[in-house]
């Protein structure tokens, strides 16, 4: 899966250019704004979008208007968010390539085309929730591939900054 517009190789056209598609994205992964719980929908078929607003009355309660304050401070200066997120996940994504090199013998490695996590697996074709268990003894959270269906995977997000990833690898 790829998170327009975080790329980490050549880019792809969004579906929202095709007719029978419909395209949901939100502010946690394309903005990185994920406590704002905003997102999008670009729909062409006004049947269905009549559809996704029906359910949608289901679902939301209300809005925030200070979420929707900065959910509009976020659209306005999203270049430079972009910036910041394509900066920091391309470093991080470059000591991801390193470390799963350096044990290629342990992990299983398909470098993502986009987004900031990567879906690694265990060789061993073991259960990973009990590795990501130790990890998350040394301070690093993973997701465990049975949250997923898929045991021998773990999600590892590659979006922090500073130098805590850097020790998360090292740990």
């Amino acid at each position: 899966m790829r998170y327009q517009p975080i790329y980490h190789g050549p880019t792809t056209a969004s579906a929202a250019r095709l007719s029978h598609a419909t395209v949901v994205s939100d502010f946690s992964k394309a903005l990185c704004l994920a406590g704002l719980r905003r997102g999008w929908l670009v729909e062409r078929n006004r049947k269905r979008m009549s559809s996704y607003r029906e359910a949608r009355s289901y679902f939301t309660v209300s809005n925030t208007s200070m979420g929707e304050a900065l959910a509009a401070v976020a659209v306005r200066q999203r270049e430079k968010i972009l910036a910041r997120a394509g900066q920091i996940s391309a470093i991080n994504l470059a000591r991801l390539d390193s470390f799963f090199a350096q044990f290629h013998q342990v992990f299983g490695w398909v470098r993502p085309g986009g987004g900031m996590t990567a879906f690694p697996w265990l060789l061993s074709g073991e259960n990973s929730r009990a590795f990501c268990e130790e990890a998350a003894r040394g301070g690093v959270l993973l997701a465990p591939g049975d949250c997923f269906a898929v045991p021998t995977h773990f999600r590892v997000g590659f979006a922090a900054s500073g130098e805590r990833f850097v020790e998360g690898l090292e740990g």
